[in-house]
C-alpha cells in the first residue's frame, strides 16, 4: 500500500478540520459530564457570572488542537514532540486548576517547566532583537532569559484576559489568523497547519462559549494555558523567520512591534492591572475586577459587545502597526503605548461618571 503524505495545503486543511470537528463533537460530551459531576464554575466575589457554568471546555480545545496539527505538521516540525510534551503540561496543570484549585507560586512553576522544554530541548527561542535600541545578534544568556521571560508573560497575559464571553479564544482567532497567514506566505506550512489547528478548534468552541443555555461552556485554565503557550510559540516563530535571512515573504523592519500589536490585548491589560495592584501594595496576581473588560461591562456593554469592540480594537492596531512598519519598533512600541493607554482612561473616566451618576441618582451600583 503506498504511503499517504500530507503536505501543502491538505495538511492545512486537514489540520483546520479535523480539529474543529472533534472539539465541535467533545464540548457537548464535557458539558454533560461536568453537570453530572457537578463541576462547573461557581460564582464568586472576582466573576461575573451570577450561577454555576460548565468549565473544562479547554478540553475539547486541546483535544481539536493536539490532533488537528499532529496530522498537518509531521512532515515540517521537527522538535514537535517537545511542543506536545509541554502543552500536555500545562493541560493538566489547567484541569487541576479548574478542578481543585493550584496556588499562583505552583502553576508558575509548572508554566516554567513548559516552557524550559521548549527552551532547553528545541531551537524556538529568541536570537535577535532586529536593531531594536541597536541590539540585533544576542548572547544565549540573554535568548534563554528573553524567550522565558516573553513566554510566560505571554501564557499569563492569556490567563488573564478570560474573563468575558468569547474574549479568550477570540484574540486567540485573531492570534491565529495572523500568525498563520505571515507563516502561510513564508512557505512555513508546518507552523500554519499548526495556526490553522487552533483556528479550527477556537472557532468550534465560542460558538458554545458564547451561548446561552444548557450548551454553555467556559474554557478554563484547561484551554486558556494551552493557547497562550501556542500563541508566545507563534510570537517567537514569527520573529525568528524574519531573522532568518528575511525569510518572511515581506521585508518588515519592526517584526517585534507587530508581535506586539497581534496580541496587545492581552499584553497591555495585564501590564496595566499588575502596575495598579503593586501601586496599591495588593500581590500582582491575586484575581480582581479592574480589568478592561471589567470596566465595559460596568459602562453598560454586553459580553459580546465588550468582545466585539476589544477585537475590533485589537485588528485594528494590527493594521496601524503594519502600516507603520517603517518608522521603526521603538517609535511604533511607544504609539501603541499611547494608544491603549489612552483608551483605557477613557474607559476608566467614564466608569467614574456611570457611577458617580447612579451614586447621586440612588441606584445602586
Amino acid at each position: 500500500m503506498p504511503e499517504i503524505v500530507i503536505k501543502g495545503w491538505s495538511a492545512i486543511v486537514i489540520a483546520f478540520a479535523s480539529a474543529m470537528f472533534i472539539t465541535w463533537y467533545y464540548i457537548p460530551r464535557v458539558i454533560r459530564v461536568v453537570n453530572e459531576k457537578h463541576l462547573g464554575d461557581k460564582p464568586g466575589s472576582h466573576k461575573i457570572h451570577d450561577h454555576e457554568v460548565p468549565t473544562l471546555g479547554g478540553i475539547g480545545i486541546f483535544a481539536g488542537f493536539i490532533f488537528g496539527y499532529l496530522l498537518g505538521v509531521d512532515n515540517y516540525i521537527a522538535d514537535i514532540s517537545y511542543f506536545t510534551a509541554a502543552a500536555v503540561m500545562l493541560f493538566f496543570v489547567g484541569i487541576k486548576d479548574d478542578l481543585i484549585y493550584l496556588h499562583p507560586k505552583k502553576k508558575l512553576i509548572a508554566e516554567l517547566g513548559s516552557i524550559l522544554v521548549i527552551v532547553l530541548l528545541t531551537n524556538l527561542r529568541f536570537t535577535n532583537f532586529h536593531g531594536f535600541l541597536g541590539f540585533t545578534d544576542i548572547s544565549a544568556l540573554t535568548s534563554y532569559l528573553t524567550t522565558i521571560f516573553v513566554m510566560l508573560l505571554i501564557i499569563n497575559a492569556v490567563n488573564l484576559i478570560d474573563g468575558i464571553d468569547g474574549l479568550a479564544a477570540s484574540i486567540g482567532i485573531i492570534a491565529s489568523v495572523t500568525f498563520g497567514s505571515f507563516f502561510y506566505l513564508s512557505g512555513d506550512y508546518g507552523y500554519t497547519a499548526m495556526a490553522a489547528a487552533l483556528l479550527g478548534a477556537l472557532i468550534a468552541f465560542i460558538r458554545f462559549n458564547m451561548s446561552e443555555g444548557p450548551n454553555k461552556i467556559f474554557m478554563g485554565d484547561t484551554g486558556s494555558l494551552v493557547i497562550g503557550f501556542t500563541l508566545a510559540v507563534f510570537a517567537i516563530r514569527f520573529n525568528e523567520l524574519d531573522a532568518a535571512e528575511k525569510a518572511l515573504f515581506i521585508d518588515l523592519k519592526s517584526t517585534p512591534a507587530l508581535s506586539v500589536a497581534i496580541l496587545i490585548v492581552p499584553l497591555f491589560d495585564t501590564l496595566r492591572v499588575v502596575f495598579l495592584r503593586l501601586r496599591e501594595h495588593k500581590r500582582p496576581y491575586v484575581a480582581d475586577k479592574r480589568h478592561i473588560h471589567h470596566m465595559m461591562l460596568r459602562i453598560g456593554f454586553s459580553h459580546k459587545e465588550a468582545t466585539l469592540y476589544i477585537s475590533l480594537f485589537n485588528i485594528s492596531l494590527i493594521v496601524l502597526v503594519f502600516l507603520l512598519d517603517n518608522i521603526g519598533i521603538l517609535l511604533l512600541g511607544l504609539i501603541m503605548l499611547a494608544i491603549c493607554g489612552i483608551a483605557s482612561w477613557i474607559l476608566a473616566e467614564t466608569v467614574k461618571r456611570k457611577e458617580s451618576a447612579a451614586v447621586a441618582g440612588g441606584v445602586p451600583r
